[in-house]
């Protein structure tokens, strides 16, 4: 659990904030009632009982995967008790109190974000505001440009789908979530602990998830795997030379980043 944690944690300041309004709220109870702050110590009991604990890193993992999906649960008491903090804060002051801690939190939000949505001609909406890997961006780019400029229409689909090795979608989908994925979170999985065992795990793409470590084996196979997944587009490195293994399935190149070529499955 500990680990998870600090993966998930990194640099940011979100358990000092919630160390800060725990002793917040202390204080302010036992100032206003002359006794211990039961809000700060029923949050913190709470948050430990049902969060911080092996115990609830356990139950999690038997019902999804908790090495991912835990850190949604150790961000809901801090979160909640940063809100409620910041109202118990201002609420009750005068009028100028209360603009001056609305204008406070703007700000934060401004620098923390560290972006500006305002310029000198127009309002616009930066295009990179996650800081995401620029081969991310321009491989998601062409993808919609590809699919709206007909390709979409001609398959009679709504979104594309594509396949990406590990690193690639995590960056992919948070930067354009109309793209479908290709390969299962089940196959990332199953791919980072046992590799690419085709006889055992025919269920899950391990073809499609090979290929994007530059592994070419029987063609015919990978072209029903992307058949039978639906997959429309492929971004695999450019190192790995794969254009003639691909172009042999009908899978032709359509698009560069720096560091990866984006191909087409050809209906």
């Amino acid at each position: 659990m500990a680990d998870v944690f600090l993966q998930y944690h990194g640099d940011s300041l979100y358990l000092a904030a919630f160390a800060a309004s725990l002793a917040f709220l202390y204080w302010r109870d036992k100032k206003k009632q002359g006794r211990t702050g039961k809000k700060a110590v029923t949050a913190l009991l709470l948050a430990v009982v049902f969060v911080f604990n092996e115990a609830a890193y356990r139950i999690v993992g038997r019902l999804t995967n908790a090495a991912t999906y835990y850190r949604f649960f150790w961000m809901l008491p801090v979160v909640f008790l940063l809100a409620y903090t910041f109202t118990e804060a201002v609420f009750g002051r005068t009028k100028k109190q209360k603009l001056f801690a609305a204008a406070v939190f703007l700000l934060c939000l401004l620098a923390g974000a560290n972006l500006f949505f305002l310029n000198r001609e127009n309002y616009n909406r930066p295009v990179n505001i996650y800081g995401l890997d620029p081969n991310a961006v321009a491989i998601a780019d062409a993808i919609m440009a590809d699919w709206d400029s007909g390709e979409g229409l001609a398959r009679g689909k709504d979104q594309p789908t594509a396949a990406f090795d590990m690193y690639l979608e995590y960056q992919v989908r948070t930067y354009e979530p109309r793209i479908l994925w290709g390969i299962s979170r089940q196959a990332y999985l199953y791919q980072a602990r046992h590799g690419y065992d085709y006889k055992k795990y025919v269920r899950q793409q391990h073809m499609i998830a090979a290929v994007h470590e530059g592994i070419q084996n029987d063609g015919g196979t990978l072209r029903r795997s992307l058949i039978k997944n639906g997959v429309d587009y492929l971004a695999i490195r450019t190192e790995f030379d794969m254009d003639s293994y691909l172009a042999a399935i009908s899978v032709i190149p359509v698009a560069e980043s720096d560091t990866y070529t984006l191909y087409r499955v050809m209906p």
